[in-house]
């Protein structure tokens, strides 16, 4: 493993215990990234803006299939598959997430599906299992049964893991789910575009959708009303103040 390639991340504890990591933007200068999650709580934090959106897809009968903008360190994949499981519905369950960090998406999938290896960072091995221990208390399964949920999934290419999702993708599949995880619109200007989210409004998603993030932009309201969503903004998380809660049962 590469002593340049593990440096590129930091690994910070955020206030319930869980990890997060920042990027090394500049490694010459030392210069970090915003963190991928909140730091009063990154578990917290998905389970409260994520956890209810999936959970939406069982409570109004939309069909199990999940978009995650922003693979990371895999929090919604494994909280995802341990939703399904608890709620029976692994069979016709399906997901992508994408991410632009190579290592990012190779490190997770490789965990999940051999286990420790030793070209994985141990950083990076000791997040993931901490996670899913985190997800199996939050869902009443075992860590080893949601790790082979999502694990299935992904042999049997239900999950799938995808380079950056942008102004070009082309989606072969559309989503009654969507976990817009993407950094902020500093960070990632395009995916918080109002050309960008209507274009991906008509493209990704199935009629009946909802869509959850932390975000709370005039933009993204304007594009997900003009796109049929009903519109939630909700209390953020920890110190945010607001986020977007959104559910589109039909076209308009």
């Amino acid at each position: 493993m590469s002593t340049e390639i593990t440096k590129k991340f930091i690994f910070e504890p955020t206030a319930d215990g869980s990890p997060t990591v920042r990027i090394v933007a500049s490694p010459a200068q030392g210069t970090l990234s915003e963190a991928m999650h909140s730091l009063k709580g990154a578990f917290s934090e998905t389970a409260y803006i994520y956890g209810e959106a999936i959970e939406t897809t069982f409570t109004r009968g939309f069909s199990p299939t999940v978009l995650s903008m922003g693979l990371g360190l895999g929090y919604i994949e494994l909280l995802a598959a341990g939703l399904f499981l608890k709620n029976d519905a692994l069979a016709g369950a399906r997901g992508v997430s994408y991410e632009i960090i190579p290592e990012l998406r190779d490190w997770f999938q490789d965990w999940l599906l051999e286990g420790e290896k030793s070209d994985i960072p141990n950083d990076f091995q000791k997040a993931y299992t901490e996670i899913l221990r985190r997800v199996a208390m939050h869902v009443g399964r075992s860590a080893s049964d949601v790790r082979q949920a999502l694990k299935a999934m992904v042999r049997e290419r239900r999950w799938l893991f995808a380079e950056a999702l942008g102004v070009h993708t082309v989606f072969e599949q559309r989503f009654a789910c969507v976990c817009f995880d993407a950094f902020s619109s500093k960070t990632n200007p395009d995916l918080w575009s109002e050309e960008f989210l209507r274009s991906f409004l008509e493209n990704a998603t199935e009629e009946n959708c909802v869509l959850s993030t932390y975000a709370c932009t005039g933009t993204l309201k304007r594009a997900l009303r003009e796109s049929g969503f009903d519109l939630d903004v909700r209390m953020g998380f920890a110190n945010k103040r607001d986020s977007t809660f959104a559910v589109r049962t039909t076209r308009k």
